[in-house]
């Protein structure tokens, strides 16, 4: 084969070369619609989906249109402060008298038209509408009038759904179904009903398909036939899903472009999934990356539950974390979690309530929107277990009522979090350490939330100089693929007075996930690697080298010894560099008369110490950010802790607080008027374990914020339970809370 190292970077550079300027090849039978530009994301006149959503989702089922109540739909929706029904329109069964060829029309709907009913409804009440497509596959009947339209393995034999019941005849990027097909379904039922947007449900296509499409477009971009799963290497793999992702580009660039093409006002958005799955060797080819340049607004599944068999429930904070990481990504769009009152994974019945409170919450106080998803009924009070109908009412109806103040927020930060694509994708591969992609992230935001560190996060591929000036301290949490590029930027970035923490293989790979003898950053770190890599799981202690560092002297009075845990590199320090803490080899626990060495080790650092020019760093060789997030020793936390805020010296945070770590906090500021901010408070407080039952309520809060303006100049309390005194002191905003029972909000206008 002739690429032999094939990133997306220089894929689209060569497309270019080959098609003399047009970065992509077309697919076979492919059209360009024309396409309508949306006005400006912060415009004087924002169209409706630039402003706070409030969303109801309603995934009827086939007898939900049997007596279909319309008006009982929108009464709820009234009541419960929704703007925006996402709702059945069809693709697998079709909720409207479809005349298309593949109509597939719900039998259980008679001669009635229910996307009809609904759309008119709604629109009466001022409620806007957003039909939810689904062109992942078909029934058997509908495949074999249209067999040509559809997905095959290697062999010949059409793909089919194995986790849908019937099991679905798949759809790929490239097939007449999901393009010519799809676009016609879409033109008819924008056109007919004058719905307002488009939800592309299962956009994603898994696995890899042998259709002639596919086949004709691949050799003409590759040179090469398809890869066969069973029999690929890595790399042609990794050539594969370069190719899949660019496709997948194109497909939802086309299906956006048939929706503009009505107007700039009708939205297009898909499902997209977690920031942190890093999926298989071949996967949909769709990430929040691609997903950010072709949806109006930025959405992202976050159910308290997956829909798997074994059930965890995700981090409370995890709706503040990917609503962070969407307004990291475009801070310009509404950023909306889909979540559900009754969850994914046992739909019939009520997920947890205290914790979905607490959800929207966290989610609201990063500047995040709502999209509640129901699957069992025509509204979620007309379902079989109506328990958590209202429990969106409130936080709904907060942001109607402030949706003035609320608008065009985003979170502020002094810290940035680096998130690398390519380190993510690395992990499609499944180390051998057992780790996954997400542990790292999550162990430092721990420590950032428990602290009340503001932060972002950093895209990789929006990393600049005026980007990374912006924070007073950066974190590269096991970031292991950085190209030349990142490693320049961020090499200048130390060296002209920045500040640098960073964790274990952070640098150790390039971009394309090839492994170095020696980090990229290594004269930044102060250390090279030697090659060498220790299981430091069990039985592992890192010795204190440095007693009187800041890092260690809170501890060091008390003990010679820090914990060790998950994997340790070794490597050897620079003359220069500070060895905070130091590799001990593993002490046997048994019998415990063994259980001791003659000298702890002193030779290669865990904890290091580094001035690069103007600036400062501190790295660990080990793993403080996964092991804080997986077993949670405070040695780890702690030393992780402190390295931040020694790098961020004297510099005023924009907020303290004297709340516990149960109490997250939440500042953000407008996108649009200067000096607007929202304080926010969410109570996590309760019984150990989760799901959370009763909140125990935090008195006696006080709040100092260090943001600019000569003055204040308006303050609102949102929402509090108790007393809220707002003063200004020494060019600072005070605010004591009497009481915070779930969540706390306060708007205020600093005077410029």
């Amino acid at each position: 084969m002739p690429h032999k190292s094939i990133n997306r970077r220089n894929f689209l550079q060569q497309g270019a070369i080959i098609t003399g300027g047009v970065a992509l090849t077309p697919l076979v039978g492919y059209s360009t619609p024309k396409s309508v530009s949306a006005k400006s994301a912060l415009a004087d006149e924002p169209t409706w989906y630039q402003k706070p959503l409030r969303m109801l989702q309603t995934v009827l089922r086939e007898p939900d249109a049997t007596n279909y109540n319309a008006q009982a739909v929108v009464d709820y929706m009234l009541k419960t402060d929704c703007n925006t029904l996402v709702v059945n329109a069809g693709g697998i069964i079709d909720f409207f008298q479809n005349p298309l060829p593949a109509a597939n029309i719900n039998t259980f709907m008679g001669k009635n038209d229910i996307l009809r009913d609904i759309t008119n409804a709604c629109h009466s009440a001022g409620i806007k509408v957003i039909g939810r497509v689904d062109f992942r596959g078909v029934e058997e009947k509908i495949f074999r009038q249209f067999p040509d339209w559809f997905s095959y393995d290697e062999t010949g034999k059409p793909i089919q759904l194995g986790y849908t019941r019937p099991q679905l005849y798949a759809s790929c990027y490239a097939s007449y179904h999901r393009n010519e097909h799809a676009e016609e379904f879409i033109q008819y039922i924008i056109r007919e009903y004058d719905i307002d947007g488009i939800w592309h449900n299962s956009i994603g296509v898994g696995g890899i398909c042998h259709c002639s499409r596919c086949k004709a477009s691949y050799k003409a971009k590759m040179g090469d036939n398809l890869p066969v799963y069973a029999t690929a290497t890595d790399e042609t793999l990794k050539q594969y899903m370069v190719w899949k992702s660019d496709v997948a580009d194109q497909h939802m660039r086309r299906m956006k472009d048939t929706v503009k093409a009505f107007g700039a006002d009708k939205a297009y958005s898909a499902e997209v999934f977690s920031m942190f799955e890093s999926g298989g060797k071949v996967d949909s080819g769709i990430d929040l990356y691609n997903a950010r340049e072709h949806f109006d607004y930025l959405v992202s599944v976050a159910f308290l539950t997956e829909n798997s068999e074994h059930i965890h429930y995700e981090d409370l904070n995890y709706a503040n974390t990917i609503v962070r990481f969407l307004k990291s990504m475009a801070p310009e769009k509404e950023a909306v979690i889909l979540y559900g009152g009754n969850g994914t994974a046992h739909r019939y019945v009520m997920d947890p309530p205290q914790d979905l409170k607490i959800w929207l919450w966290e989610g609201l106080s990063a500047g995040g929107r709502f999209w509640n998803c129901s699957f069992t009924g025509q509204y979620p009070d007309a379902t079989h277990d109506r328990r958590n109908a209202y429990n969106h009412q409130g936080t709904y109806s907060f942001i109607k009522k402030y949706e003035h103040l609320l608008a065009h927020h985003v979170p502020v930060a002094n810290v940035g979090i680096y998130y690398s694509r390519p380190t993510r994708l690395f992990y499609r591969n499944k180390p051998t350490e057992g780790d996954s992609f997400d542990e790292a992230i999550k162990g430092v935001e721990r420590v950032l939330a428990e602290n009340h560190i503001p932060y972002h996060f950093i895209p990789d591929d929006q990393v600049s100089t005026d980007r990374l000036n912006k924070y007073q301290v950066i974190i590269l949490p096991d970031v292991k693929c950085l190209s030349e590029r990142e490693i320049e930027l961020l090499r200048n970035f130390v060296g002209k007075g920045g500040k640098l923490l960073a964790t274990y293989e952070t640098s150790l790979y390039d971009e394309d996930g090839l492994p170095k003898q020696n980090f990229g950053l290594a004269n930044v770190f102060g250390c090279r690697f030697t090659g060498d890599k220790v299981n430091t799981r069990k039985d592992c202690y890192q010795f204190i080298n440095d007693p009187a560092h800041p890092l260690a002297s809170p501890d060091s009075a008390k003990t010679e010894l820090f914990i060790n845990a998950g994997f340790t590199l070794l490597c050897e320090a620079a003359p220069e560099a500070r060895m905070v803490c130091t590799y001990s080899p593993l002490v046997h626990n048994q019998p415990p008369e063994k259980a001791w060495i003659d000298q702890w080790g002193k030779k290669h650092p865990t904890v290091l110490e580094h001035s690069y020019g103007k600036g400062r760093v501190i790295y660990f060789a080990n793993q403080p950010d996964k092991v804080t997030y997986t077993m949670g020793h405070p040695d780890m936390s702690n030393l992780m802790l402190r390295g931040i805020q020694y790098l961020a010296g004297e510099a005023n945070p924009p907020v303290t607080t004297n709340a516990p770590e149960s109490v997250h906090l939440g500042l953000t500021k407008s996108a649009k008027t200067e000096g607007e901010y929202i304080l926010s408070l969410v109570n996590t407080t309760s019984g150990q374990g989760r799901p959370v039952r009763r909140l125990v309520p935090v008195n006696e809060i006080k709040v100092v914020l260090n943001i600019p303006g000569s003055s204040l100049k308006k303050f609102e309390v949102m929402k509090s339970q108790g007393e809220c005194k707002v003063e200004v002191r020494n060019g600072k905003v005070e605010v004591a809370v009497e009481k915070l029972e779930d969540y706390f909000s306060l708007f205020v206008k600093m005077g410029i």
